[in-house]
């Protein structure tokens, strides 16, 4: 059973990841999203049949429109979202089981892939994609509570959301320029989530995120050599931060705060 979980949840998450593409592309552009999805951006011409399957969406991109030639900046974009959110489904799923706190979970983890694109690609993170996600994963991980009888589970939530954006919050007015209020939102969101897990495994995953944020910086501050002045987007490394603490956070929170127990 938790084989045969994981890999429709990986399955699914490959197909509804290439099909965020055009939550990511029209909430960056502070469009709606109105039909038709998958038409030219150039001459608005309508899409191929091969253009509307997931996954082949790519390759059929790459390779423009048949009837301007026009070839969209980021025809890869789908399928990697695709491949990304299969990882990060299939990854909950095995650690999580067949349990009803997978559904809030995967809730979780494709919206954290969206945003994350959104944020590497406009450097901001909208409130169009944090306010759903923020409503509907709450809903989902109060029903998971019930089903299981872990009450406590919503409290540990609450702190560590609540926390969360009070400790970013801080950040923000401390150094608006580092942190950006999209982040102390998306925070909010990510302790609440994870925080249902154990309040040390949120600790473990905003660590992740600091740390990983510290190091690609560091990183890109050195190619660059624009030094202090390079701005990198921080909503990818939270939500890397969230998929490590789902996928590893137990484990790496028990030797931190149980170590010689």
């Amino acid at each position: 059973m938790d084989a045969l979980v994981t890999a429709v949840c990986a399955a699914g998450g490959l197909v509804l990841g290439d099909e965020l593409e055009i939550v990511v592309e029209r909430t960056g552009a502070h469009r709606g999203l109105e039909r038709p999805w998958w038409g030219c951006p150039s001459c608005a011409a309508p899409a191929p049949a091969a253009a509307l399957v997931p996954v082949v969406r790519s390759f059929a991109w790459g390779r423009g429109c048949p009837a301007c030639r026009h070839v969209r900046p980021r025809a890869w974009r789908p399928l990697v979202l695709g491949v990304v959110s299969a990882a990060v489904l299939g990854g909950f799923a095995a650690r999580i089981g067949p349990d009803a706190a997978l559904a809030p979970f995967c809730v979780f983890g494709l919206a954290l892939v969206a945003i994350s694109a959104v944020d590497l690609e406009r450097q901001i993170i909208p409130n169009r994609l944090v306010y759903p996600t923020l409503v509907t994963v709450a809903v989902l991980l109060v029903v998971a509570s019930a089903a299981d009888g872990a009450w406590h589970a919503v409290t540990w939530a609450a702190i560590a959301g609540a926390g969360a954006f009070a400790a970013f919050l801080v950040v923000h007015l401390a150094v608006p320029r580092g942190m950006g209020f999209g982040d102390v939102r998306l925070a909010g969101v990510t302790g609440m989530a994870t925080g249902w897990l154990g309040l040390g495994r949120a600790f473990v995953g905003f660590l992740a995120a600091f740390v990983l944020g510290a190091a690609v910086g560091i990183a890109a501050m050195a190619v660059s050599g624009a030094g202090r002045k390079t701005r990198i987007p921080f909503g990818p490394f939270l939500a890397a931060g969230a998929v490590v603490t789902v996928l590893w956070g137990g484990p790496v929170a028990h030797s931190l705060f149980h170590r010689g127990t």
